[in-house]
């Protein structure tokens, strides 16, 4: 498992000649190994530093002349050059995901602090960036729910609390007369893909932090719905996709939506694998087709749908080292 640290430099006022230096510190306890690399800041003489790792509580020294070899015999430790330890092959000493690992980097001239920081295996489990966002753009329906006044309201799909029932109008077993939601009509007897309810997200990745080149360790669609009863058919949903040529397509999501026949309830879609750009997110949108067995009008419900959202940590990534 890989950890990363976020490090502030040692804000004290030290020698003249200690060196202001930023250095990125990981913890890869899948190879054993301790990466140093130089953020920024200025140079450091390997002959001048010493590195000093406190594992469990017992202390091992990775010294000047250690330094200068894994810099390949260079004489200065200089921004983008990263320093690897081994700690098998340098102590006999293996890392592990509960360790509890302090590490020291010294200036050996005035015994000064460079920088001291503590790895922990948790850092990597955090995500850089984590969003809930909903659908905030146009919703649009071609199976003539028009004709059902309840509809959805304002277009900005939230869930709500009724104040004139003693009930949370949010509860599942609250009937559909009394929640706010979308209605959507399925074709009969087979799915008309001309006929479906579409919900636009039209999210600005800029607007939450997120920059080309970003990408998403996590994104799941939750749908809250109610599909009336077992006459539905087929259920289908699909979303927006910018392929890897650029392009836009519907993809179909590989499986059948479950039917939910007694009452509201919530089914969450990994996105994953299709939705992990900001290009992506930017057009990412939802259709439902569905079809179904009756002659009778049959209606879907849906309640609330929400895009969760985990950007990858680009720290906690072993190429943020090479």
């Amino acid at each position: 498992m890989l950890s990363v640290l976020s490090i502030s430099v040692i804000s004290q006022e030290g020698p003249a000649n200690v060196p202001h230096t930023n250095v990125q510190e990981i913890m890869d306890t899948s190879t054993d190994t301790i990466y140093l690399k130089h953020n920024g800041g200025e140079p450091i003489s390997p002959e001048d530093a010493e590195i000093i790792v406190n594992i469990n509580g017992k202390k091992y020294i990775y010294t000047s002349s250690q330094i200068y070899a894994s810099l390949g015999n260079n004489n200065v430790w200089k921004i983008g050059d990263t320093i690897e330890i081994n700690t098998i092959k340098t102590w006999g000493v293996p890392l592990n995901n509960d360790d509890q690992v302090e590490l020291f980097l010294v200036d050996t001239p005035s015994n000064e602090l460079i920088q001291k920081s503590t790895l922990t295996t948790e850092f990597q489990k955090m995500p850089d960036l984590k969003i809930l966002l909903t659908p905030m753009g146009d919703i649009t329906d071609t199976s003539g729910s028009k004709k059902d006044t309840k509809g959805y309201g304002n277009k900005i799909q939230v869930r709500f609390v009724d104040c004139t029932k003693t009930e949370d109008a949010t509860d599942p077993k609250i009937t559909k007369e009394d929640r706010n939601c979308t209605t959507y009509y399925p074709n009969k007897t087979t799915i008309n893909t001309s006929i479906y309810q579409e919900l636009d997200f039209k999210i600005k990745p800029i607007a939450w932090g997120i920059r080309p080149g970003d990408t998403f360790c996590n994104v799941t669609l939750i749908i809250v719905y109610y599909s009336n009863d077992k006459s539905i058919k087929d259920f289908r949903l699909k979303f927006y996709d910018i392929n890897e040529y650029g392009q836009g397509e519907w993809v179909y999501y590989e499986n059948q939506l479950p039917k939910h026949t007694d009452q509201f309830e919530s089914e969450s879609i990994n996105l994953t694998d299709h939705i992990n750009t900001p290009a992506d997110l930017a057009n990412f949108k939802v259709r439902i087709e569905a079809s179904t067995t009756s002659s009778d009008d049959k209606a879907i419900f849906i309640d609330y749908m929400g895009l969760w959202v985990e950007k990858t940590n680009y720290l906690a990534s072993p190429e943020s080292v090479s």
